[in-house]
């Protein structure tokens, strides 16, 4: 196969099955209700062949999650609106402004805390299947938003996909 240039490009990996183009609107995407506000899954495992979930979570005043490893997925983050308190392992601690990206290798310790109401946030994990936590454990919604105080974190059910409370 070549690509526009002439150069030789290798097809699909082998034994992973293709899965076809898609655009689909933010609104259409289900939605939850966890960890710190309502996360909407843009893309999941079976949309994307297990390569990548995509979600956004949109956090008010004071929402986000304790101090987490992620031992399966990398992260990547990207602040489409508010202000965010990032820590990340044991060096890092900024506030992330629209713009800002925010990568965190798989292993090491983040905490987001949102500074300000409507704080939205696009997340990347890589590889796929961070959704599942979300489609099996957390609360489907139809809105954007949820006071904090209604959203729980259970360290428990986070632990059977990988995902680690650390201390602070």
């Amino acid at each position: 196969m070549s690509d526009q240039t002439g150069a030789e490009s290798s097809g699909p990996e082998e034994g992973v099955p293709v899965v076809p183009a898609y655009v689909e609107r933010r609104e259409n995407c289900p939605r939850y209700v966890f960890g710190g506000g309502v996360w909407i899954v843009l893309a999941d495992t079976a949309q994307t062949s297990g390569h990548i979930t995509n979600v956004e979570s949109i956090y008010q005043q004071g929402g986000g999650l304790p101090r987490l490893v992620h031992e399966r997925e990398a992260e990547m983050a990207y602040v489409i609106s508010g202000r965010l308190r990032i820590r990340i392992g044991d060096e890092v601690e900024t506030t992330a402004e629209p713009g800002a990206m925010v990568f965190v290798p798989r292993g090491v310790a983040r905490r987001f805390i949102a500074e300000v109401d409507d704080t939205r946030v696009y997340h990347g994990f890589i590889p796929a299947g961070f959704e599942q936590l979300l489609v099996e454990h957390a609360t489907k919604t139809e809105t954007m938003t949820v006071p904090v105080s209604e959203v729980p974190f259970d360290p428990d059910t986070a632990t059977a996909f990988g995902i680690y409370v650390v201390p602070d």
